[in-house]
């Protein structure tokens, strides 16, 4: 019995007020014995009995050495502190000479096809060292950077190093830690779609995180459009009506390739109203001069012509699917529509095939003229897509003029892919490739299962090849589509 034990032996074992490292790791009680310095575990274990690390203190904590490490660990956003720098600064992405050489990269290659910002203002800002200060301009240009990426893939493995778009995206993400997150502004609603079209083209249209990015954008615009914009000043609401339209050609876009619809245009939405002006650089803001007095394309010619186009090509497709059961005469209405809808471009804009451009263009032009062909195409061979589709339901045979309309959209695509420089194609940034996919696929199937008594021409093997062979220039991940349809004599043969 323990009474019986001697007092000795009682004492053998005691149980520490300040148990040792080990013994706490594992959280077990820590026993001595007598006064020996080493626990009993730590002896069985044959480890060093330590009592290093620091004690948690018990009960509440301390608020004012909260505040103190909190001040710290989180430098003001304005603060020009070397901390601040790489905490919330754009050079946490790559070093300043970096960044300022993508940036006029953007403008000069990309700007066209998406103006949503004033390059005098911007690139001001940039200079007088705004990104290292402001941790939301640092996020707008690192997500310029990604959309960079993302279009010019060739030129950004060449040009900008340890750049990717997973190192701009995690870069935004650490500024939004530190900075709290993002509130509805232009300059929040234009980050998040820059990051949308980088992750959709990096990864897949069936990105969540794209998805993610380009449903907060739409949540913004409707929600600046609806409640702010009437406070803004000119430039910001010109900038804001811009981004509304491309938003929503995204939309349509991934709509038409059988991707779920964000709801941004609704019946009450007045189109004249949310219209952009056809301003250049110079007409939207005439008091911020060129930067650096540079004779850049777009201080004196407006892209927005061109993007108003664009919108009207969705807005027609948007209309041909609202009614509840399309019928084969109501898509050939919208397919015909669509077809004349490119009828009154200006002259720099309309398609001259290998002839000379007019005075008026330049690359940038360019860049739209063949966006803007080439998303006509896409949407009339979406259309004649869904007539085949309830022709095959409705167990009716397909109207002869599809197939030959089939084969006159697969001659004016290859019409433009082959009159046009390999650079003004990249700089339309990746979105042309799922356009070429898409109408090649819908060829490829004519190809497999087509009738000669519906009209198939005889060359559609060989525009099928032409349009693949194109269509792995412009993409690396095509190769492999292009190589297993070659290795398919029968499929490729007349």
């Amino acid at each position: 019995m323990d009474d019986a034990s001697p007092p000795e032996e009682r004492q053998i074992r005691r149980r520490s007020k300040n148990a040792c490292d080990a013994c706490r790791s594992r959280k077990v009680k820590c026993l001595y014995d007598n006064l020996d310095s080493v626990c009993k575990a730590c002896r069985e274990l044959d480890i060093r009995c330590t009592h290093d690390k620091p004690r948690r203190r018990r009960g509440p904590p301390n608020q004012y050495v909260l505040d103190q490490n909190r001040a710290t660990l989180e430098p003001s956003e304005f603060s020009t502190s070397p901390a601040s720098t790489a905490v919330c600064g754009s050079e946490r992405l790559a070093p300043f000479p970096v960044i300022e050489h993508m940036m006029h990269d953007w403008f000069d290659l990309i700007h066209s096809v998406c103006p949503i910002f004033h390059r005098g203002i911007f690139l001001s800002r940039l200079a007088s060292g705004e990104a290292n200060q402001d941790g939301i301009f640092a996020a707008l240009v690192i997500s310029v950077c990604a959309a960079l990426i993302a279009s010019l893939k060739r030129k950004s493995t060449n040009d900008y190093g340890i750049v990717t778009v997973q190192r701009c995206v995690d870069s935004i993400e650490q500024i939004e830690l530190h900075t709290g997150r993002f509130l509805f502004s232009l300059e929040s609603c234009q980050i998040k779609y820059h990051l949308c079209v980088a992750l959709g083209t990096e990864r897949s249209l069936d990105d969540v995180d794209s998805f993610r990015f380009l449903a907060e954008s739409v949540m913004g615009v409707k929600y600046l459009v609806y409640y702010q914009m009437q406070d803004m000043d000119k430039v910001s609401q010109q900038l804001l009506k811009r981004l509304y339209w491309l938003l929503f050609v995204a939309l349509c876009t991934s709509d038409l390739h059988g991707r779920p619809y964000v709801g941004l245009l609704t019946p009450q939405d007045n189109i004249s109203t949310l219209t952009p002006l056809e301003l250049s650089d110079n007409e939207l803001d005439p008091t911020c001069s060129p930067l650096g007095g540079v004779d850049w394309h777009g201080n004196t010619k407006s892209y927005i012509p061109g993007l108003n186009h664009l919108s009207k090509l969705f807005l027609l497709w948007h209309q041909s699917q609202q009614g509840s059961n399309n019928s084969i005469s109501h898509l050939q209405h919208y397919s015909s529509l669509v077809q004349r809808a490119l009828d009154y471009l200006p002259p720099e804009l309309k398609w001259r095939g290998g002839l000379s451009r007019p005075p008026q263009s330049n690359f940038g032009t360019d860049v739209q003229t063949a966006n803007l062909y080439i998303t006509q195409l896409h949407i009339r061979s979406n259309l004649l897509e869904q007539i085949r589709r309830i022709s095959k339901t409705s167990g009716i045979q397909t109207p002869t003029e599809v197939s030959n309309e089939r084969q006159s959209i697969v001659g004016d695509m290859l019409e433009i892919l082959y009159h046009t420089s390999q650079e003004t194609l990249e700089a339309n940034g990746h979105s042309l490739i799922p356009k070429i996919r898409e109408l090649g696929s819908a060829l490829l199937d004519e190809v497999r299962t087509g009738d000669r008594e519906q009209g198939l021409s005889p060359n559609a093997s060989v525009n099928l090849e032409r349009l693949l062979a194109k269509l792995e220039d412009l993409d690396v991940h095509s190769q492999l589509q292009y190589l297993e349809m070659r290795s398919q004599p029968e499929i490729l043969e007349s």
